[in-house]
């Protein structure tokens, strides 16, 4: 009888263990949707910063071009990036993924189940090393949107609002609007205005006048060019200090010698004022002046007589000179 019992309590054990790794192999099954092959895959973590993970939480996979490389291993806050998020990826993976690749938080479905999805960067990156850290985002959810539309749905009832007004004031024929859509007279001053503009360009078209010929004739262009092109080289010949031009501005000589003369020229004119000197003498003396006078004009009549005499050497040398040689 003992034996029966003890049978029968060795195969409702044995039963019970077949039931109990059945129902574990289930949920593992369940748990892991078919990746269950992947929790034996070496693994290396990676990290990215993230100001708002948006509700992401551990255990999100991990995404590369849409294929699933590992899960979020842990979340922590930073003082300086906001959240740093370490993810745990395949080892061969990892290859794929650069330096400046991005991790993106993006929204899975209708339940709002989070999700990470790398970037593949580029290739003159080079390849995040084991224990790398990228840049992540978190792309706008539904809350992001419907704040935004609700500014911009504030702003464009602000709008209408004032276009009402404004389009009401018109109506009661209040402010300047009014008076420029009601007015006749600003409807025959732009008529006006036009006309004579009309007139002015059909005249000018029909004209030969001087500002016809400036617009239509290409040979000012071509000489206002020209005389531009000379200027400059001219003015870069004075900046570079060649020429006789560029010496003169840039040398400090020039203008140390003209104010030395300038001073010397007053001084001989402040002398020549006060009555000193000879040349005070020659040109206040009235006396002087008469003497020299007559003896310019002696030296004149004296230079006069010696042409004559010479002219007339020249003509009749036998009457002044006598040679014999007995």
């Amino acid at each position: 009888m003992f034996d029966v019992k003890k049978q029968l309590m060795w195969s409702k054990l044995r039963v019970g263990i077949v039931v109990t790794l059945a129902v574990i192999l289930i949920l593992l099954t369940v748990f892991f949707a078919g990746g269950i092959e992947n929790i034996f895959v070496p693994k290396v973590d990676i990290r990215a910063q993230i100001k708002d993970v948006r509700g992401l939480r551990k255990g999100a996979p991990v995404w590369v071009s849409g294929i699933e490389i590992g899960f979020v291993k842990s979340m922590s806050l930073n003082p300086e990036y906001g959240t740093l998020v370490t993810m745990a990826i395949n080892r061969d993976a990892l290859e794929y993924i650069r330096k400046n690749s991005t991790a993106n938080i993006i929204t899975m479905g209708l339940l709002g189940d989070k999700y990470i999805e790398l970037s593949n960067g580029t290739l003159e990156a080079g390849a995040l090393s084991p224990g790398g850290t990228i840049k992540g985002r978190a792309q706008p959810d539904i809350k992001d949107l419907v704040d935004a539309s609700t500014g911009s749905l504030e702003k464009a009832t602000e709008f209408i609002d004032k276009l009402g007004n404004f389009i009401g004031e018109i109506q009661k024929g209040k402010g300047v609007a009014a008076k420029l859509i009601t007015d006749p007279a600003l409807y025959n001053d732009l008529k006006e205005t036009t006309s004579n503009l009309s007139k002015i360009v059909k005249d000018f078209r029909k004209s030969q006048g001087t500002v016809k010929m400036l617009m239509e004739d290409p040979s000012l262009y071509n000489k206002m060019a020209s005389a531009s092109l000379s200027l400059e080289a001219f003015s870069k010949k004075m900046n570079e200090g060649t020429g006789t031009l560029g010496k003169l501005i840039e040398d400090p000589t020039l203008y140390d010698n003209l104010n030395r003369a300038s001073k010397q020229l007053n001084s001989v004119m402040e002398e020549i004022d006060s009555g000193k000197g000879a040349a005070s003498a020659l040109i206040k003396d009235k006396a002087l002046a008469g003497e020299l006078r007559e003896t310019i004009t002696g030296l004149r009549e004296t230079v006069e007589e010696l042409k004559t005499l010479t002219r007339d050497i020249k003509a009749n040398p036998k009457k002044y000179f006598k040679f014999s040689l007995f």
